[in-house]
């Protein structure tokens, strides 16, 4: 089993510290004025919001064991058989997909007779083609 984490661009990097900050802030001045225990449904949204704005950075990961690829993202989790698998290459296409980058592997994989794509974008590119046995076209 080998595990691969995504490559993070550095600025969705910058706006999740931005983010957290902001929310941060907003929590302890509540706290240094004194108005945490009035406001506490505010206090408990903006945690969670944080946690939440942290989660696919901690979460996104592709693991490749024996015939499987698994991505796992936020609620969501993907298992590709590694024999449907039909070609990778890069790409830098911007739609939503489990990437925390926009230097991008497509995956292009046969479900069910028809042919889907994903987007992932592993730390280590060639090491990641290498576990799938594929060569990066």
């Amino acid at each position: 089993m080998q595990k691969f984490r995504s490559k993070i661009d550095w600025w969705i990097l910058a706006f999740f510290i931005a983010m957290s900050g902001l929310l941060l802030q907003l929590v302890l001045t509540m706290y240094a004025k004194g108005t945490l225990s009035q406001n506490l449904l505010f206090a408990v949204v903006y945690t969670l919001t944080i946690v939440l704005i942290w989660w696919p950075v901690l979460n996104t990961r592709y693991v490749i064991d024996k015939d499987t690829l698994v991505i796992t993202y936020l609620f969501f989790k993907w298992k590709i058989p590694l024999s449907n698998i039909q070609k990778v290459t890069k790409t830098d296409f911007s739609i939503s997909s489990p990437a925390l980058s926009l230097d991008r592997l497509r995956i292009d994989y046969l479900k069910d007779g028809q042919t889907k794509f994903i987007l992932l974008s592993p730390r280590n590119k060639e090491a990641f083609c290498q576990a799938l046995n594929i060569t990066l076209q």
